[in-house]
């Protein structure tokens, strides 16, 4: 039976929700973006045994306990055909105080390895000793630590990408992840969009954590339409190279009928946020505007697409 309590005894300012997902290790991904939907303010897993444990964070107004009983309900039902009978999920959740909440995800954030160039080092944490290149990083309440098989494919197809004096376009820049690896990686210029102001507002204090000059990585509230018009201002139109960790609906409906405004035929991209068993949906529409797969890679229920222009 899934063990589920809601926390009313008193707190001194309880105003955050902490709820907490204890899954098998091929569902993390699952539960990541189910608290994704529910618009979490910051998310952080954690290794136990076999298992995953997920914690995600909501203000106290947002939500009642009964929404909760209710998510889970749905969440269980949605990931039935993947685990058995015996694998229920273990979900919790409790009240904690506002002074709280930010800290306690960050309990379970450490350095990462990602790839074989770098390493997510969190901002409140001393540099590790490496030859790796380090990225230091404070996601705040936006998408992108580094720990999402999303991102991590992201991260492993960009280091393998020409960017020494490159100019990119990074769209839906979340934390300003990819963007900013980018740029340790030599990129010339890098253009970041994202319809969140929470982050608009990491990416650029991310951006300043990693000495990286305004003018070098700029940032804007909007989708691929700004990112298009950051380009041809700074007369960087097109772009070497493109890349967009959003779900595969937004990608084939917003992104993909406007990629060609950003690219000629040396132009690359690199496409993620994709369940596998959307791929050639996806697939078919990039097809449809020229562009063709290069390279795909996997990570658990997910894939990375390397694409190219071809006019």
């Amino acid at each position: 039976m899934s063990s589920i309590h809601s926390d009313t005894e008193p707190h001194s300012n309880p105003q955050w929700w902490e709820v907490t997902v204890e899954c098998p290790i091929n569902l993390e991904d699952s539960v990541y973006w189910a608290f994704d939907e529910l618009d979490s303010k910051g998310t952080a897993s954690q290794t136990k045994d076999d298992c995953r444990i997920v914690t995600a964070y909501f203000p106290q107004a947002q939500f009642q306990p009964a929404d909760f009983e209710q998510w889970q309900a749905n969440l269980q039902a949605a990931i039935a055909p993947q685990i058995s009978q015996l694998q229920l999920l273990q979900v919790s959740w409790r009240l904690i105080a506002e002074e709280d909440w930010a800290s306690s995800w960050k309990d379970h954030w450490q350095a990462e390895e990602i790839g074989d160039r770098l390493v997510i080092n969190p901002a409140w944490m001393d540099q590790p000793t490496t030859e790796r290149t380090i990225l230091t990083l404070d996601p705040g309440s936006a998408f992108g630590t580094g720990a999402h098989a999303t991102t991590q494919l992201c991260l492993k197809a960009l280091e393998k990408q020409p960017l020494n004096g490159a100019t990119i376009a990074d769209i839906g820049c979340g934390s300003g992840i990819l963007a900013i690896a980018s740029c340790l990686y030599g990129a010339h210029q890098a253009f970041a969009t994202d319809v969140d102001p929470l982050a608009v507002q990491a990416t650029r204090a991310n951006a300043n954590l990693n000495a990286i000059h305004p003018k070098t990585l700029q940032v804007q509230l909007g989708s691929v339409g700004e990112a298009i018009a950051l380009a041809q201002q700074a007369n960087q139109c097109p772009v070497d190279g493109i890349v967009c960790n959003i779900l595969a609906e937004i990608i084939v409906a917003l992104i993909i009928p406007r990629l060609n405004e950003l690219a000629n035929a040396q132009t690359w991209g690199i496409l993620s946020g994709i369940l596998t068993s959307k791929a050639p949906w996806v697939e078919e529409n990039l097809n449809a505007y020229g562009w063709q797969i290069a390279e795909m890679t996997y990570q658990d229920e997910w894939c990375a697409m390397i694409i190219r222009y071809v006019p």
